[in-house]
């Protein structure tokens, strides 16, 4: 059975003390591509090298080098990287109220959603340059004494943002969710539990009770994609997912996600991947490295 990409993602993060993820992401990361998706944790997104289109809840960021994105708890997101490589923590943000009182004001506004820090941090802000860059170079060398660094830089991270007005207060914060989130979430998850038996279009816009014509129009202007576009695409990621996480052969994979012709899926992963099954599958085997195009210099960014 294939691992689905899940839209919502629900996981034990780092360990039980120190619950963060870090993720180091250029070409050959399995999730390159960010699809559609949302976690109770928060995350920030620092682009090292290229565009990150990122789209968070109803607003739409175009990232470059050296910009940092936060993304909230519970926001609906996703992205395009082009010829990007960036990195990531998703942490949960409870992980700041192991403080004393004075602290947990702060962090308890914005967990609550009285406090809603801004959503993107230019390369020469503060922020970035004060608490986000120190907290990255320390993940990604990881020596010793590390979470004490991160765990500072996160502290950091939120002084700052109330230091310079970088959020907006709710004094009257909607206890529910935008509808056109909820409604994008049941769409997202219809498509993951079908995912090999793709919903219609109709079926699709019977889950948020809209007219087909309407739906379309709806998915477009939050996604930049059609539903039909949406769900090639989603299933080619889970391919590439496969293709990094098993040693299962392309046929096989083409079946497990519901392509029973293999020219047919050939053509479909060359239309986003730019590249047949088998060649992506080198890459990642780091058989055909040149193709990936990375310009970095030799050491640079690249975690220890």
């Amino acid at each position: 059975m294939m691992n689905k990409l899940q839209y919502h993602e629900s996981k034990q993060r780092g360990s039980p003390d120190f619950p963060l993820d870090y993720h180091f992401v250029d070409k050959k990361h399995n999730r390159y591509e960010m699809p559609y998706h949302w976690h109770a944790e928060v995350e920030i997104l620092h682009v090292l090298q290229g565009t990150f289109l990122l789209s968070v809840g109803n607003a739409d960021h175009t990232l470059h080098a050296g910009d940092v994105a936060y993304i909230a708890s519970g926001l609906l997101h996703g992205g395009t990287p082009e010829e990007c490589i960036y990195e990531c923590v998703v942490f949960d943000m409870r992980l700041l109220l192991k403080s004393n009182d004075l602290c947990k004001r702060y962090i308890e506004d914005v967990l609550l959603g009285k406090v809603d820090i801004y959503p993107r941090f230019a390369a020469n802000s503060r922020v970035t340059r004060q608490a986000v860059l120190p907290m990255f170079e320390a993940l990604r060398k990881h020596s010793e004494g590390y979470s004490l660094i991160t765990l500072g830089c996160l502290f950091h991270f939120v002084g700052v943002t109330y230091q310079t007005g970088s959020y907006k207060r709710n004094d009257l914060p909607d206890p529910g969710e935008n509808k056109k989130m909820l409604a994008l979430k049941r769409v997202f998850e219809a498509i993951e539990t079908n995912y090999a038996n793709p919903p219609t279009l109709k079926q699709l816009s019977a889950v948020v009770g809209m007219t087909p014509k309407y739906f379309c129009r709806f998915f477009r202007e939050a996604t930049h994609r059609s539903p039909m576009d949406y769900i090639a695409f989603y299933r080619i990621e889970l391919a590439c997912y496969a293709f990094a996480a098993t040693n299962r052969n392309v046929t096989e994979i083409a079946m497990d996600i519901g392509y029973s012709d293999l020219n047919y899926f050939i053509r479909c992963f060359k239309k986003y991947k730019g590249m047949t099954p088998g060649r992506y599958r080198r890459l990642l085997c780091g058989k055909d490295r040149s193709s990936l195009h990375q310009t970095l210099d030799a050491g640079s960014f690249i975690p220890s």
